[in-house]
């Protein structure tokens, strides 16, 4: 396991391979880079795998989430689990991937948990999944 603090916020590489995206308020540009630059882009997997805690998030503002947005995104898929996501955010979240996938392909997939071992669960089935698909 291998953990990075990123201002108030918390980055998990976990060994079974599932990310856990801690946010604690607001995050800013600057920790959005720097999160963003605890990627290894020469070495992601087909499927990646992030639990996203928004159980405390305090937003971003529009450049933030363009400065996500327009970071490399070389996986064949990408699983997210959200914990304590509200309707808006839900909203957000199911709006986002559906313009991304129309525009990328089947890329991006969420689903929304009240705790970190279904969330977790989903997110290794889902892997499973897609490796079965993959291989056909």
């Amino acid at each position: 396991m291998k953990t990075h603090h990123i201002g108030r916020h918390t980055l998990i590489y976990g060994d079974d391979d599932v990310s856990t995206m801690i946010y604690r308020g607001p995050v800013s540009c600057d920790e959005m880079r720097a999160v963003l630059a605890t990627e290894d882009l020469s070495n992601v997997p087909d499927a990646v795998l992030l639990i996203c805690d928004m159980r405390e998030f305090g937003g971003m503002d529009g450049e933030t989430r363009r400065l996500g947005a327009t970071n490399p995104k070389p996986a064949k898929r990408y699983f997210t689990a959200y914990l304590g996501g509200g309707f808006s955010m839900r909203v957000f979240v199911n709006m986002w991937n559906r313009a991304t996938n129309f525009i990328h392909g089947e890329k991006y997939v969420a689903g929304f948990f009240e705790d970190e071992a279904s969330a977790r669960a989903w997110l290794l089935s889902q892997r499973e999944a897609f490796e079965r698909e993959d291989k056909h």
